[in-house]
């Protein structure tokens, strides 16, 4: 399937071991839920073939070096690592688990706060709106926040994509609305659209998986798959 909407408030969570989880999907890649009771231990890591992308939805989380992050901050955890800490408040997290060797090599900490939101330059010239740049190169992430009089029309990425709702909502063509805490996936070179947020706006976190996040209007370049079924 070229697309998959996820919605985790929908699915139940399993008892295991020391915490709750939920498998969202395996499907291209094992997207896991975790949930953890406050001054309870969370980890995880220690994968060979790919590393781990954390984004914390709710709770503090006290690493092991000192370091505390907390709600819509980001962890890296690179293939063959593994990272632990304390949950100074009860914590919930996505564990996007990539099965391939790209990324950093090593630990990253992306925190929301460290990062300057700045112009999303569109080759076309067309009007955009503002990103956080947090990780670059074969594994690109970006956070985008949508006002709500932007429309960002037919469009298509070269990688596979994932689109976590972190705040309001957006319509994505015939798919129909993503609200908060759900969660899209795209494989690379399939057009689809418009976007449309909702009345509030939208905020969410965009991971490309295989390169840079680049934008082609479908209007200008023929998508390689087409549209969106």
């Amino acid at each position: 399937m070229s697309w998959q909407k996820f919605s985790p408030d929908e699915m139940a969570w399993q008892d295991v071991a020391d915490h709750q989880q939920r498998v969202i999907t395996t499907e291209p890649y094992p997207l896991m839920q975790k949930r953890i009771a406050a001054q309870g231990s969370w980890s995880c890591g220690g994968e060979a073939a790919g590393g781990i992308l954390v984004l914390l939805l709710s709770g503090e989380l006290r690493l092991g070096d000192g370091r505390s992050i907390g709600a819509e901050d980001l962890l890296w955890v690179p293939a063959g690592a593994s990272v632990s800490g304390q949950c100074l408040k009860a914590l919930t997290v996505f564990e996007l688990h990539v099965p391939k060797a790209i990324g950093p090599g090593e630990l990253q900490v992306i925190e929301k706060a460290a990062f300057a939101w700045q112009d999303y330059e569109d080759p076309a010239g067309r009007p955009t709106q503002p990103v956080q740049v947090l990780m670059e190169g074969n594994l690109s992430i970006l956070r985008t926040r949508f006002q709500p009089d932007f429309t960002a029309s037919d469009h298509w990425h070269d990688f596979d994509t994932w689109y976590f709702i972190t705040d309001g909502s957006m319509r994505f063509g015939h798919e129909g609305i993503y609200e908060t805490g759900q969660v899209r996936q795209v494989s690379g070179g399939y057009s689809y659209g418009p976007e449309e947020p909702g009345e509030e706006g939208v905020e969410f976190v965009l991971v490309s998986v295989g390169g840079a996040v680049v934008l082609h209007w479908a209007d200008l370049e023929q998508a390689p798959h087409g549209a969106l079924a």
